[in-house]
């Protein structure tokens, strides 16, 4: 079939080779921008976190084979829930400012195959968590259809509770990690999940101030868009205030080191917190968000360096 459509439409095989290798490559750089890698970063050390916690013996070589299936089928599955997030909201897109640049925006991926790349991804790497147990597997799929479904569909449109229990497809990918090692789902695993769920609204809620007039314009209403200023500040600093106990919690597995190391990063976020409340500035709330995410990543990188060691 490839020979056929060469000799159609190129002079030669090496020229149709060619240009069809840059028109896929082109491509797969679409894909890769719409499913937002920064983002699945970070799922991806919530589940290897939750997977070093539920090991039973770090040492255990051969267990470790275990996390390679939860990485790839989660990374997939979340990908292709943003890529759908991406064909959803074109319209949107195009109003604001920070998402004109997308592919579906630029007409360079269209709705319907933004729908279809991301379901495909998304039942893949679901699929590829069976390679680890049913419920690694369960949990993959529970963050793809909460982001898809609960979050874009449902409630980004409609209320601002939306980013407050779209936490959950951050949670699912910790507690897909921590069944990976253990094909469980205990007081650890929940906790852990519930750590990125009470971090979640804090750090989007700080990036919608940034862009508040982005988001009214396209009429998303997250919480800043619809008070003020200063009750957002507030509103950012009680949910980071409310996270940190979470954190706290998995000193009882972790010890001392991780309850010094986590207390002074969220004196930290709190400082860059209490610093929005003083100045509810746009500039402010980018400090605040440009710091959320490193604190949570180097609070799942201690966990999981102390429970190696």
């Amino acid at each position: 079939m490839l020979a056929i459509i060469c000799n159609k439409f190129f002079n030669s095989k090496t020229e149709c080779y060619f240009k069809m290798s840059i028109t896929f490559s082109r491509k797969l750089n679409d894909y890769v921008k719409l499913a937002k890698p920064r983002v699945i970063s970070l799922l991806d050390m919530a589940a290897l976190t939750g997977f070093v916690l539920g090991l039973t013996k770090v040492t255990d070589i051969m267990s470790w084979v275990y996390v390679i299936p939860v990485l790839i089928g989660g990374s997939l599955a979340a990908g292709g829930g943003m890529i759908i997030n991406g064909g959803l909201e074109i319209e949107k897109d195009k109003l604001m400012q920070r998402t004109s640049w997308r592919p579906t925006v630029k007409g360079e991926v269209s709705k319907k195959e933004a729908y279809m790349v991301g379901i495909f991804l998304a039942i893949t790497g679901t699929a590829i968590g069976l390679l680890d147990n049913l419920l690694t597997s369960l949990f993959i799929a529970l963050g793809f259809l909460v982001y898809v479904l609960v979050y874009s569909i449902w409630l980004k449109p409609r209320t601002w509770w939306n980013i407050v229990i779209g936490g959950l497809a951050g949670s699912a990918a910790a507690w897909a990690g921590y069944a990976a090692s253990s094909n469980a789902f205990d007081i650890e695993s929940l906790m852990l999940g519930l750590l990125v769920f009470m971090w979640t609204p804090g750090h989007f809620w700080s990036l919608a101030l940034r862009f508040r007039d982005d988001y009214a314009k396209a009429e998303i209403p997250m919480l800043p868009v619809l008070v003020d200023e200063k009750t957002s500040a507030k509103a950012i600093a009680i949910s980071n205030i409310l996270m940190i106990p979470f954190a706290l919690y998995l000193s009882v597995y972790l010890g001392i080191v991780y309850s010094i190391i986590t207390a002074i990063f969220s004196s930290i976020l709190l400082y860059y917190n209490f610093k929005l409340l003083k100045n509810p500035t746009k500039d402010e709330a980018w400090r605040s968000f440009k710091f959320s995410s490193p604190y949570l990543a180097i609070i799942l990188m201690v966990a999981i360096i102390l429970k190696i060691i």
